[in-house]
């Protein structure tokens, strides 16, 4: 049961990375693309909206390609599991 388990979390985490896109560029726009800030000291440590853009950019393409491995994984274990007419437990 951990492959169901393991694409749930992988595609909590793709919606996750596709929110902090969206956030990070909905609100970079609110500050009228500005870059002040995105060095934390000068921005009294806080997060800038580009941080979150980064990292939904950075998520994304790992995530999907996990996705699309893991898919392809399973398929190769049913047709082994249709050639051979038994079936695979793990």
């Amino acid at each position: 049961m951990p492959g169901p388990v393991r694409l749930v979390i992988r595609f909590i985490v793709l919606a996750a990375a596709s929110s902090a896109i969206a956030y990070g560029l909905l609100a970079w726009q609110h500050e009228g693309f500005t870059l002040v800030g995105v060095w934390l000291v000068d921005n009294d440590w806080r997060l800038h909206p580009v941080h979150f853009l980064i990292v939904g950019i950075g998520l994304v393409p790992p995530t999907m390609w996990d996705i699309f491995a893991m898919e392809m994984h399973a398929a190769k274990r049913r047709a082994e599991e249709e050639r051979t007419g038994s079936p695979h437990d793990g």
